[in-house]
């Protein structure tokens, strides 16, 4: 399998240097709430709407983006939109948390 394969590095570990700059933790929170904010602001629900609409199989990729099942599982009545807007913030800052975990390993 070409995938299991593998070749000479292109940076040799041992000698380079590598920088991962962190933004500070509450200015990230704050960011990612108005970015989440935002969206909301230029249809994001819609969006969601019109995706439930389609009853698109629950596995594909987009049904798994951040937000999208927050938003339905309001949209269903099985959560108020506010608490689903915090699941979908406390998700995205979740994620963000495994990025910078993965940058520095």
């Amino acid at each position: 399998d070409w995938q299991a394969e593998r070749g000479r590095p292109l940076i040799d570990r041992q000698s380079a240097h590598f920088l991962v700059i962190e933004p500070d933790r509450a200015a990230l929170v704050d960011r990612i709430e108005r970015r989440f904010d935002r969206m909301l602001d230029k249809g994001a629900l819609e969006e969601v709407r019109q995706l439930a609409a389609l009853r698109l199989d629950p596995d594909l990729p987009a049904m798994k983006a951040i937000g999208v099942r927050e938003l339905q599982a309001a949209m269903a009545g099985q959560s108020s939109f506010p608490e689903a807007i915090e699941r979908a913030k406390i998700a995205t800052r979740q994620y963000a948390k495994r990025q910078a975990t993965w940058f520095r390993h």
